[in-house]
């Protein structure tokens, strides 16, 4: 589907500083065994993020049963939600490639003091954005246009994920720590801790099923939170373990530095912008929606969730294996780290074009899961249809991106995310919608070409190959 051959500049960089010989080209034997590395650290990584999604369609799935109304109010909150949330991915951003680093440099002490920086930092901004989260949730919910009855649930749901925050931040660290340690498997377990927690609870606190009292969404929210807690309490009991690859000593040397803390932010902080500016463009676009009413936004929330299952999937893959990216860089083994950044750029567009198939054909079943009423099951469907044409690009783009993430180099994804959610997403959804009147389907056929061209732009910045001389 995709070719992806390295270029001038690249081959540059990839000859032998001492023998001044090219060194692009590859044997069939190490391309196998990067594959099966990739694969290694990608695949479980994948399955996690892919469960993690599926948690939220289950959540999705019991809410619709109540009506459209909590479906809309868990879109809107978690639209917000996401925007707070940036600092959680600053520092995730930050640490992946600090912690992936130092342990392929085998710097065992340095590795474990990133990892707890990295979660002292976690866990207090987390815990600030949700005591942020409180102060604006009323204005932002009535900028996004929620109607009273959907704003009340919001309201409802928003308070102990608020509460939380901190700990949430915490479990993605856990998850985060393994994965950059070479026990990916582990992270994959984490994940499947605290989704399955979730999947539980959820109809049991929700509908209050045996002796659990019925909560309706204020439910749903503690199943969410409590099964990210669990999965952070769990994970930082394994890490200091003797038998961790890193023994984190929470409450031992070596202590968090604050320099350590800063070199996490100064990584991060594109990577920061690059997520708050394209959730403030994603709550826009929500706002864009809203103007056709509240079932249209419940259907929009519908399939973002099931195209969400894809795109997380792709995520989980990518931060799976730009762990493996940046230890071959921490290694100086800049061949390898091309090749990984082109394998998984490959295998990210083949399943997002085999899952965007999927969901074009099964948009109809997909639909009924979620909406009884034919109104809003044919509308879905032609929505559903038209936002999966771009899933493809879509995967070349977060593939893409794992090259500069596994680097620490977070400056050009920054920039192209400002293009993409502002230059792109919002003018097109909303001049094919309100501005030249083709209402939702016009909306998400500017959806769909945003993040299409994204993807391009996203290949063509990953080809120019800055990142492989990047240092931390």
């Amino acid at each position: 589907m995709i070719s992806i051959h390295p270029s001038t500049k690249v081959k540059e960089i990839l000859r032998d500083p001492v023998t001044g010989q090219p060194q692009h080209e590859a044997s069939l034997d190490l391309k196998k065994a990067i594959f099966k590395q990739i694969l290694e650290y990608g695949l479980p990584s994948m399955t996690g993020f892919v469960v993690g999604s599926l948690n939220e369609l289950v959540d999705t799935f019991w809410l619709a049963k109540i009506g459209p109304e909590p479906v809309a109010a868990v879109t809107m909150f978690m639209s917000m939600f996401w925007t707070l949330m940036t600092a959680n991915i600053l520092i995730g951003i930050g640490s992946v490639s600090i912690i992936a680093r130092r342990f392929g440099e085998k710097d065992i002490e340095r590795t474990e003091r990133a990892m707890k920086s990295a979660m002292l930092l976690k866990l207090t901004l987390g815990t600030a954005s949700g005591l942020l989260g409180f102060l604006i949730l009323n204005p932002v919910l009535h900028l996004l246009g929620a109607a009273p009855d959907v704003h009340a649930l919001a309201v409802d749901y928003a308070g102990v994920m608020l509460i939380t925050s901190g700990v949430i931040a915490g479990a993605f660290s856990i998850f985060t720590f393994f994965r950059c340690i070479g026990q990916p498997r582990l992270s994959l377990w984490m994940q499947i801790l605290a989704a399955g927690t979730n999947m539980i609870f959820d109809p049991l606190l929700i509908f209050g099923i045996g002796p659990f009292p019925e909560m309706g969404i204020f439910g749903a929210a503690v199943a969410t939170a409590g099964s990210f807690t669990l999965a952070c309490i769990v994970g930082i009991f394994i890490l200091q373990r003797k038998q961790s690859p890193v023994q984190v000593r929470w409450f031992g040397k070596p202590f968090p530095q604050r320099t350590e803390m800063m070199h996490i932010l100064r990584i991060g902080w594109p990577g920061g912008i690059n997520v708050l500016s394209f959730s403030i463009a994603m709550n826009i676009a929500v706002k864009i929606v809203s103007v056709y009413g509240t079932e249209v936004v419940a259907i929009y929330g519908a399939a973002m969730k099931v195209l969400h299952f894809g795109f997380m999937s792709m995520v989980g893959f990518t931060l799976g294996t730009s762990a493996l990216l940046g230890q071959f860089l921490g290694s100086k083994e800049l061949l390898k780290a091309w090749m990984v950044g082109a394998q998984a750029i490959r295998i990210a567009a083949w399943i997002m074009l085999a899952f965007g198939a999927v969901i074009f054909a099964g948009a109809s079943p997909i639909i009924k899961l979620f909406f009884d009423s034919p109104e809003m099951h044919d509308l879905g469907v032609a929505l559903l249809r038209i936002m999966a044409l771009c899933l493809p690009l879509s995967g070349i783009h977060i593939g893409a991106e794992i090259a500069f993430e596994g680097a620490g180099m977070n400056k050009p994804p920054m920039i192209l995310s400002l293009i993409h959610g502002w230059l792109m997403v919002v003018p097109f959804m909303y001049i094919l919608g309100p501005m030249m009147g083709f209402g939702p389907h016009g909306v998400m056929w500017g959806w769909t070409l945003a993040h299409s061209f994204g993807g391009i732009a996203a290949i063509w910045l990953f080809q120019r190959g800055w990142w492989l001389k990047h240092e931390v």
